[in-house]
């Protein structure tokens, strides 16, 4: 299966359907009446319905893509799959066999997801991950905070690297990285660069709307040498084409803010 298809179809929407199932899990309740235990029973079998209908994908994902870097919702369906294989003495590629079905595999992992939600240690992972992020964004604001110090009311300007639509095809998530560092390299050897920026950032996301990834780029500019007839755009868009093999676009950035 196409690697590009694996990142931009399958992983998004495994992140998703797991994401989904916690919700079932832990915020639905069954009717008047029915009893609870066989109401989980019900959930897990209508998930495991949504799990199977791409299978193929998402178990080349957790074979090929073991050793990525994954959203959270992922990491753990990785975690209790490879989980559930080494319990059941199984090769870490999946091949179902008359005793290990597709349907078998697909039971144990959610069956686990669905009590590891429960407990309390699923609450401090989700606060741990959450704390980690938030204590990144915290060291950012503090360099901004301590840019600003050097110079009062610093232009910020903001660029979008991005690719055509369609792209997607070509491009993996580690091509786009490479590409980027090529670039960034590039542009801190530029003289504008060296001589006005005091601080720059940067994220990757993927747009799903255009189903491609988007590099957000902050540049921050000393105040008295910054010059507003310069078009940084310009100089930002040739450095990005350069290293992309003339294929990056520059996105709008009000358009991509809507």
């Amino acid at each position: 299966m196409d690697a590009i298809y694996i990142e931009h179809q399958t992983a998004p929407r495994l992140e998703m359907d797991v994401q989904s199932f916690f919700k079932q899990i832990r915020y639905s309740s069954p009717e008047s009446g029915v009893d609870y235990d066989e109401y989980q029973k019900k959930l897990i079998a209508q998930a495991s319905q949504v799990f199977l209908e791409y299978f193929k994908a998402w178990n080349e994902l957790m074979f090929h893509y073991r050793e990525a870097e994954v959203s959270f919702w992922v990491a753990k369906f990785r975690y209790f799959y490879f989980s559930v294989l080494q319990q059941a003495k199984l090769s870490v590629c999946f091949l179902p066999d008359a005793d290990h079905s597709e349907q078998w595999l697909i039971h144990r992992i959610l069956l686990r997801l669905s009590q590891w939600f429960k407990t309390p240690g699923f609450n401090e992972d989700l606060n741990q991950a959450n704390e980690q992020h938030e204590k990144r964004i915290a060291q950012i604001r503090e360099r901004y905070v301590e840019v600003g110090k050097l110079s009062v009311d610093a232009p910020d300007l903001r660029f979008y690297l991005s690719y055509p639509m369609g792209a997607e095809h070509l491009h993996s998530v580690a091509q786009v990285v490479k590409s980027f560092l090529l670039f960034e390299k590039k542009l801190k050897s530029q003289p504008w660069y060296r001589g006005q920026v005091i601080f720059s950032y940067h994220h990757l996301i993927r747009d799903s709307i255009r189903n491609c990834y988007v590099i957000r780029f902050f540049l921050t500019f000393q105040k008295v040498i910054y010059n507003p007839d310069v078009d940084y755009s310009i100089l930002i868009s040739r450095l990005w084409q350069d290293v992309t093999m003339e294929l990056g676009v520059l996105l709008n950035v009000s358009d991509e803010e809507t």
